[in-house]
């Protein structure tokens, strides 16, 4: 009995552990196609993010390529197009000569029209020009008088007619070497240069030093480029062009007058910067023209001009006011030899004539960018610079044979759009006005003038 009731245990249980063993093994099978079926998934997973990596770096690359092609199209369409700028003034002039004999004064009223021009061909190859009027309000049409006046043509009123004021091109070469070189040709407006703009309200000055050229010309340039090799900011300028031919189509069928022997007025100038940090800003200057005109606008011999200027801007990093402060100084000398019996300023021998310059900037702690300036000039009796274009209508006060005392306040309106000025210039002539050819000092015409102007300025 015993014995078969433990056959029969043993058959109980041996079918217990085989159901259990059925049980595990199917749940083992369930198992593993769970574990297959995630490793399936998760294949599916990183093909799916590796296609999406994949797809998003041709997306990139394709953005890359677009944004490379619209750039080209950009600089290709810039390049293809002329870009033009606006610089528009209207000004009222309050001016007063008191002459030998009597004082005289007088109201106008001038516009001013720049319409600049630009267009850069290459990073190395660009040209500008720039068309003026200038012209009284209600003026006639005048004739601007011999070429000479070619020199100032559209820097002082006239009429409402449109004349080329800047037309040139700029060519930069050997950037990579030790002195980066540029040549450039054409007709400049070498006025408001250094030291000068900011007496005409602008930021940046032109090429040449105020102090002694002050003129519309029609040069060559070639420019080196020496802060490399020399002091920062460094440059050398050589200048040659021609002030004057002797045109004359009546005279004969090539249009030059061969009555009046060489009268062709050539120059050489060299401006150059000595050091420029961005705060201190030194520069120098040398000019010689030959045949320049003596007495009756002659031919008379030559003239060297020489001036050194120097501007700290910042007096004070300290100090907000001081910081935002301009200093100058500028020195200057004109020497003239005539070559023959045709007098310069009124004598055969040579004369030397010398110049001082000096100015303060300051804000006005009123405007938001407006400025103060004061600036004074002194001139000996035989100074005699190259200022004929100077904008200044009772005539041109860097060229003064005395004293001038000079105030001005440049205020923003709309930010650089839309600018204003207030300026007083007060010229005390100990000796004949230097307003044309190389006339005797002695020969005094004007006790003093002066000249109160204010203009509104529309620059875009």
């Amino acid at each position: 009995m015993i014995k078969h009731l433990s056959i029969a245990a043993a058959l109980i249980i041996s079918t217990i552990t085989h159901a259990d063993e059925a049980a595990l093994q199917k749940q083992i099978e369930m198992l593993m196609k769970r574990i297959e079926h995630l490793e399936k998934a998760q294949g599916s997973i990183v093909q799916t993010q590796t296609t999406l990596q994949e797809s998003q770096t041709v997306i990139q690359e394709e953005q890359t390529a677009q944004s490379e092609m619209i750039s080209k199209v950009n600089a290709q369409s810039a390049n293809d197009n002329i870009k033009w700028d606006i610089d528009f003034r209207s000004a009222v002039h309050s001016i007063d000569y008191k002459e030998i004999a009597e004082t005289k004064s007088n109201t106008l009223m001038t516009n001013r029209l720049w319409l600049g021009m630009g267009s850069k061909a290459t990073e190395e190859l660009f040209f500008y020009g720039q068309l003026a009027v200038y012209n009284y309000w209600g003026a006639q049409t005048e004739d601007i008088g011999w070429n000479g006046d070619n020199w100032r043509a559209s820097s002082q009123p006239h009429d409402v007619d449109l004349r080329l004021r800047q037309a040139y091109f700029v060519y930069k070469f050997g950037n990579d070497w030790d002195v980066p070189m540029s040549f450039s040709a054409g007709r400049r407006a070498a006025t408001d240069g250094f030291l000068a703009n900011h007496r005409e309200g602008n930021k940046k000055p032109g090429s040449p030093l105020a102090h002694i050229t002050n003129m519309e010309v029609d040069a060559a340039m070639v420019q080196f480029d020496l802060d490399k090799v020399f002091l920062p900011g460094s440059y050398l300028k050589v200048v040659y062009g021609r002030s004057n031919d002797p045109m004359n189509n009546a005279t004969s069928p090539y249009l030059t007058d061969t009555t009046t022997g060489d009268d062709t007025v050539d120059f050489l100038v060299l401006p150059m910067s000595l050091y420029n940090d961005g705060q201190n800003n030194l520069m120098a200057q040398y000019a010689r023209i030959t045949n320049i005109k003596g007495q009756n606008a002659q031919a008379a011999g030559t003239a060297q001009l020489g001036a050194i200027s120097y501007q700290l801007d910042g007096l004070n990093e300290e100090v907000d006011f001081l910081n935002d402060s301009t200093l100058f100084a500028s020195v200057a000398m004109t020497h003239t030899n005539p070559d023959g019996d045709i007098p310069i300023l009124g004598s055969l021998e040579n004369k030397t004539g010398y110049s001082f310059w000096a100015g303060f900037l300051f804000p006005d702690q009123i405007t938001e960018g407006g400025r103060f300036g004061l600036e004074y000039n002194y001139g000996s009796k035989y100074w005699t610079p190259m200022t004929w274009a100077e904008d200044s209508i009772i005539g041109s006060k860097i060229a003064t044979r005395g004293n001038v005392y000079e105030g001005y306040w440049n205020i923003p309106i709309v930010g650089k759009n839309l600018t204003a000025q207030l300026r007083y210039t007060y010229l005390d002539h100990h000796y004949r006005a230097n307003s044309s050819y190389m006339m005797d000092p002695d020969s005094q015409n004007l006790d003093n003038s002066q000249e109160l102007r204010a203009f509104v300025r529309y620059q875009y």
